[in-house]
């Protein structure tokens, strides 16, 4: 058992020092943090801790290969920042337009496809690592996604007050 919290608190502090994001799991985070929009129409939905600590770690697993605390390797010009999410086309920045995305991403300008340039549940054959991701997990993501600039204000490389 206190190997098992030892193993806990260092995973942890490793999560914390690379990504500069607590662990969600680490505090329980309260109704008003886990809301978030659900669509463009003012609607919210409002997360368990479970399921922002399932995202959190679905994109740590997964996404911080290229937007590690939120920022965007490919392309310093656009992040996963609120503000950033907000200006694309089409805008991004509430859960279902990110699941969206998730499930078949598009250029920042929503011109053009990316379904074989970025990591998707639509193309398995190119990104096997995500072909197990139910719809519960892209939910989790995207949720995550929204909620982490109130978990860090460096997140996308914008702070937030």
């Amino acid at each position: 058992m206190v190997k098992n919290l030892l193993w806990a608190a260092i995973a942890s502090l490793v999560l914390f020092f690379s990504t500069g994001v607590a662990p969600a799991s680490a505090v329980e985070l309260d109704e008003a943090t886990r809301s978030i929009p659900l669509d463009t129409t003012g609607k919210t939905a409002t997360l368990t801790t479970q399921e922002v600590t399932s995202g959190q770690r679905l994109f740590n697993l997964q996404c911080t290969k290229c937007h590690l605390q939120g920022k965007t390797k490919t392309n310093n010009n656009v992040s996963l920042g609120l503000e950033d999410l907000a200006g694309a086309e089409p805008s991004r920045d509430n859960l279902l337009a990110l699941v969206d995305y998730l499930e078949s991403p598009t250029s920042y300008d929503g011109e053009d496809s990316l379904l074989e340039l970025h990591p998707n549940i639509t193309r398995p054959d190119l990104y096997p690592e995500l072909k197990n991701f139910t719809k519960d997990d892209l939910y989790n993501i995207a949720g995550y996604m929204l909620i982490a600039p109130r978990l860090d204000q460096r997140w996308g490389g914008t702070i937030y007050f």
